[in-house]
């Protein structure tokens, strides 16, 4: 299946976490799934840093992307949560 090219990846760095990572048409909407995550695990979440278009071989090799779910799916994809 084609990638729906309505669709953004963001990653939120957070301190003291690696980040959150997003799938979702608008920077509005991943802040939002971004905190349902941030809250359900238990992260404080401050939306002031965001990378738009994040590019996988820019995080982190050895516990990020081996972890994280299917970039090109809507949602959260790092953690692995259920929004």
């Amino acid at each position: 299946m084609p990638r729906d090219s309505s669709l953004r990846r963001f990653w939120f760095p957070l301190p003291g976490h690696f980040g959150i990572g997003v799938t979702a048409s608008s920077r509005v909407e991943a802040e939002k799934l971004a905190a349902r995550a941030a809250a359900q695990i238990g992260w404080p979440f401050a939306a002031s840093g965001v990378v738009e278009d994040i590019d996988v071989r820019d995080l982190d090799q050895n516990h990020v992307v081996p972890n994280m779910g299917v970039v090109s799916n809507y949602g959260v994809w790092f953690p692995a949560v259920s929004v």
